[in-house]
């Protein structure tokens, strides 16, 4: 017996985990109250599970199929939740059911897109949450509360009454931030 495609494993694995994240998108949806929309990041995650349960290796094409697969997935399980509670279901339905309450969509939305980052963290990661948060500092701007101290490297920092200048809360540290390009002030 020959050994299974790699790339096809990577993607049956895949399809695998957002299957199972769409069902239980779905069950969750049902069960709890109509405006809960954390179980969108269910998909996601399931999806970068089956992913790396497949031995997918995180390119460029099975990044796709998680970002987009997740996106199906969770589109099918919102239409099954609605075509039970509808008589007629049909699509301009559907579409006024996503939009008739804009809170729950911008939750939806959110939790889906939180749900794609982990699902991919854990594809491509080791720690997806100490990912985040070790790396989170590297998108603060110069000069803003949070910029890493050159002398001690703690991000408990904040600009001073002084132009273009941060002290360290944790060493007492106080630097000059040099100016970006253009001649503005970085963002406080």
């Amino acid at each position: 017996m020959s050994e299974v495609d790699p790339r096809f494993r990577a993607l049956l694995g895949t399809l695998t985990g957002l299957l199972i994240g769409g069902v239980l998108y779905a069950l969750v949806r049902a069960v709890l109250p109509a405006g809960t929309a954390v179980a969108a990041a269910v998909v996601g995650v399931c999806g970068g599970l089956g992913a790396k349960a497949g031995r997918a290796i995180g390119s460029h094409a099975q990044l796709r199929v998680i970002i987009f697969g997740t996106l199906l997935a969770t589109t099918i399980g919102e239409y099954t939740v609605f075509a039970e509670t509808t008589p007629a279901p049909n699509v301009d339905l559907f579409v006024e059911h996503l939009l008739a309450d804009g809170w729950w969509l911008a939750q939806t939305i959110f939790f889906l897109v939180a749900g794609i980052f982990f699902g991919v963290r854990l594809l491509v990661g080791t720690d997806p949450l100490g990912d985040v948060l070790e790396h989170a500092g590297a998108a603060v701007p110069p000069g803003a509360h949070g910029t890493p101290c050159p002398r001690c490297g703690s991000v408990q920092t904040a600009p001073t009454d002084a132009p273009h200048e941060l002290e360290c809360a944790a060493c007492a540290h106080v630097w000059t931030v040099p100016e970006a390009p253009g001649g503005e002030a970085p963002a406080a």
